[in-house]
């Protein structure tokens, strides 16, 4: 089987992670790299992203990363005059719970490099003047941190579709939306013109000798071809356990199908500037005693009426003229094996519509009739047990992981890309590396992951 091309690094997967990786490797100078998927690029799940981004996580390791993430993709929308709609607007994680019984939670964030926290309750000492709303004014205000909202007639004069017995409100501020489909065709439109290859095949083998990688052989259309290299990068999302037994590499990863829904706001409950909400509680859904009756008398729908978690998820699809929302909810929690079209749960548009309008009442009347059409999306989850990615060598020479970036690949994906470059060309790595590596499994010290009321990623 003779080779016909010579790689100096290949890279496994065409998603968000892959092609920005391609696109950092290519800036650093390392521009004979060749992406190989078998699928169009940013198609899987890259094509499912919620297209949100936040440093608010209950880490500093996954706050350091988020934060340089966020700092790349402003370099970036500067430098394209904002190509991928980049709007810091935040995020909202509203609950019915009071302030009081959120204070570990505020305490926890408050210890963490997110930015300060200011809290507004209506008290003497409230600051609420200086509390700003969101708006449109772009993706570089200086805001950080989070405003507290503890004080329902600030909350309902801010939020008015919120329902009125939300009592606290956490609005994080270094957060905000993207369009994840530019962004990824941005950077894989830049690392082609500065000599990166896109390949359509299949990877079926990685060759290794006493050096580590040597070489790669895929399927195009039909036929074996064998590729030299001595870079390997395994960014092949939920697909990528199965890359990594090529190399006989076992990883702590696992896939979770997560779904959501988009229709159209035709009565406009949902304010174009809101940002992207987040509902804390968990909950029931609201069903008559006749419904709730019949649901419990059958064992396959018996799991609706059962407690659903928190984070449903709910922002405005689209510019200020669109008419559409997205709705999200993470209530699967069963790992299994991906495949590439996945199967919907018939009745999962009438639950998040059911539990969102527990908590934003004007979109009760969707559940009587719901708008045409119902558009569906559903990706994987591929997380570790920890709720952080897997970047860096995968334990033979010359072959990296980049991966585990469960629902938060989009708002990832500059700074990953920017971490396995460093990884591959033996620059310099940040503080974080190791422990966003394969490197902390063999740690005899305890990863740093922290707690949180939801620490849930987003597709």
């Amino acid at each position: 089987m003779k080779s016909f091309e010579k790689a100096d690094v290949v890279i496994c997967g065409a998603g968000s992670a892959g092609v920005a990786a391609a696109y950092y490797l290519a800036k650093r100078g390392i521009r004979n790299v060749l992406i190989i998927d078998k699928n169009p690029p940013l198609s899987q799940t890259s094509a499912k992203s919620g297209e949100n981004y936040r440093n608010w996580w209950p880490n500093n390791i996954m706050a350091h990363f988020m934060n340089r993430s966020i700092d790349l993709m402003q370099e970036l929308a500067r430098s394209t005059n904002n190509a991928f709609n980049m709007e810091q607007r935040g995020y909202l994680y509203v609950t019915r719970k009071p302030e009081h019984e959120l204070q570990s939670y505020i305490d926890h964030y408050s210890q963490l490099d997110v930015g300060d926290i200011r809290v507004h309750d209506g008290g003497k000492n409230d600051d609420t003047k200086h509390y700003l709303p969101p708006s449109s004014r772009g993706y570089e205000e200086d805001l950080d941190g989070a405003d507290i909202l503890a004080n329902r007639q600030i909350i309902q004069k801010t939020f008015p579709h919120l329902s009125a017995n939300i009592q606290t409100v956490v609005h994080a501020r270094r957060a905000g939306g993207i369009s994840a489909q530019q962004l990824g065709i941005y950077l894989l439109d830049e690392a082609r013109k500065l000599g990166v290859k896109l390949l359509t095949g299949d990877v079926t083998k990685v060759d290794v000798d006493n050096k580590g990688v040597k070489a790669v052989e895929v399927i195009i259309d039909g036929a074996q071809h064998r590729i030299q290299t001595r870079s390997f990068i395994n960014a092949a999302g939920p697909f990528a356990p199965e890359i990594a037994s090529l190399l006989g590499v076992e990883l702590p990863v696992f896939s979770i199908l997560q779904q959501k829904i988009a229709i159209q706001d035709i009565h406009g409950v949902i304010p174009r500037e809101a940002p992207f909400t987040i509902i804390m509680d968990e909950q029931y859904l609201d069903w008559d005693e006749q419904e709730k009756a019949d649901l419990d008398s059958d064992t396959e729908l018996q799991w609706l009426v059962k407690k659903f978690p928190g984070g449903l998820h709910i922002k405005p699809e689209g510019g200020k003229d669109s008419p559409w929302i997205k709705l999200g909810w993470a209530i699967n929690s069963v790992a299994e094996e991906p495949v590439w079209e996945p199967e919907f749960t018939p009745e999962f548009p009438e639950i998040v519509l059911r539990g969102a309008a527990k908590f934003i009442p004007g979109l009760k009347p969707y559940l009587n009739k719901l708008p045409k059409p119902v558009i569906r999306y559903a990706g994987y989850y591929t997380k570790t047990k920890e709720n952080m990615p897997v970047i860096g060598p995968m334990g033979v020479d010359g072959a990296y992981m980049l991966g585990g970036l469960s629902g938060f690949g989009t708002m990832a994906s500059c700074a990953a890309g920017e971490l396995i470059t460093a990884w591959v060309a033996g620059d310099d790595l940040p503080d974080y590396a190791s422990q966003l590596s394969l490197e902390r499994y063999d740690s005899k010290t305890n990863t740093e992951t922290g707690t949180g009321l939801y620490q849930n990623g987003e597709l």
